[in-house]
């Protein structure tokens, strides 16, 4: 009988977090600290994750402090941790433990130039014979803030998967425009990419090239992923029917194509239409459409009845007269704002609430493409006649 080899390609990442465990698990914490810091891996994990959730509950934050410090945390979390503990150290009158928190930790002194009005809120507690729970917590209380910080830190449910880093992928309470650049992914001469899109669960980055091929890159690190198993059948279809035509309006020159499509997340029954022209449209599920010519985000009031117009109540221009019409574009998952990449290698943030340019930066340095959101983090990818797909953060 012929015998027959497999072979397993794990990634670097998944070895090195073996390597974390296994020092957790030995109590060689100065290992794990070197190891994790060097090699730029997180764990990300606790033992029991119904104990740490209990502890915090309980407020044993002896026992949760320790824990915090191995884990990877987005500042706002860690803030929010911090500045309860000083509220129950300053109700318990250990206001020595409560300053040094305050004042001697990193995080802390983030906020103190970040959120100077919250910080000084702390030290005037701090400063105060008695203390007041009303005025410390305001409209909430002491067991409600401990559990929105358990649920934050790690939300009940989640599993950690060693292989695949899940608890690390968190949604992004708050959206935020990207303005700098975390990883950047170089592709061949004449092999630039046509398209890329995350994952919709978020783990993955994939993108197509001129060349014909499709790569799927862990978006975290960078990196080709190659433990795929390819299929010949990609697509299932269950039948070749077209559900719903839409034909856009006529377009300067004549020029009829199409860069990309998005719905819009605060109306589900419109999309985004960015095409060859110095303007946006907004188009109804039922083929009706309104433009206006500075790339207008446009609202339906009413139905479109006849020759009624429809209410333009967003407008969003690059402000060029020349060398500033957008190429693609695209929303971010709650619909907060609205990015635009265009012939001038320039990405555009607006803000739909402001109908503002809040942000405007230079991505690429030869003509940009397209332009993907992630599906729930503030992370947007480029990519360039350049060679180069690029991922901003904030």
């Amino acid at each position: 009988m012929a015998s027959s080899t497999s072979t397993l390609e794990i990634e670097a990442r998944d070895v090195v977090k073996i390597m974390l465990q296994f020092c957790k698990e030995n109590s060689l914490h100065q290992t794990f600290q070197t190891l994790q810091n060097e090699c730029q891996v997180s764990l990300n994990t606790v033992d029991s994750m119904d104990t740490f959730i209990a502890d915090i509950n309980a407020g044993r934050w002896d026992a949760v402090l320790p824990q915090v410090a191995q884990l990877k945390l987005p500042r706002k979390k860690l803030e929010d941790l911090y500045e309860q503990i000083v509220l129950e150290m300053a109700e318990l009158r250990e206001l020595d433990t409560a300053r040094a928190i305050l004042r001697q930790t990193q995080v802390m002194g983030v906020m103190k130039q970040e959120e100077p009005e919250r910080y000084l809120r702390l030290e005037h507690l701090l400063v105060r014979t008695y203390f007041d729970p009303n005025e410390a917590y305001q409209e909430s209380t002491k067991e409600k803030r401990r559990a929105q910080i358990a649920q934050g830190l790690l939300p009940p449910g989640t599993q950690f998967d060693l292989f695949r880093g899940t608890a690390a992928m968190k949604q992004d309470e708050e959206e935020a425009y990207p303005t700098t650049l975390s990883h950047q992914i170089k592709f061949g001469k004449k092999t630039h990419p046509e398209c890329a899109r995350f994952s919709p669960d978020g783990q993955y980055l994939v993108s197509c090239s001129v060349d014909g091929i499709i790569e799927v890159w862990h978006y975290v690190s960078g990196k080709l992923k190659k433990d795929l198993q390819y299929q010949a059948d990609v697509w299932d279809a269950k039948t070749a029917d077209c559900l719903q035509s839409f034909k856009p309006p006529p377009l300067r020159g004549g020029d009829a194509s199409v860069n990309s499509v998005h719905l819009f997340p605060k109306n589900s029954d419109h999309i985004v239409v960015c095409n060859k022209t110095s303007s946006i449209y907004i188009m109804t599920l039922q083929g009706q459409h309104v433009t206006h010519p500075s790339r207008d985000i446009i609202d339906r009031k009413e139905q479109l009845r006849g020759d009624e117009r429809l209410q333009v109540v967003k407008s969003f221009s690059s402000g060029k007269r020349e060398g500033g019409d957008f190429v693609a574009a695209s929303v971010s998952p709650k619909g907060e704002w609205i990015y635009c990449v265009g012939e001038d290698m320039n990405m555009y943030c607006f803000s739909h609430q402001s109908g503002k340019l809040e942000h405007l930066m230079k991505v690429h340095d030869k003509d940009v493409i397209g332009i993907t959101h992630h599906p729930h983090r503030n992370l947007v990818a480029t990519y360039a006649e350049d060679c180069m797909m690029k991922i901003w953060k904030p």
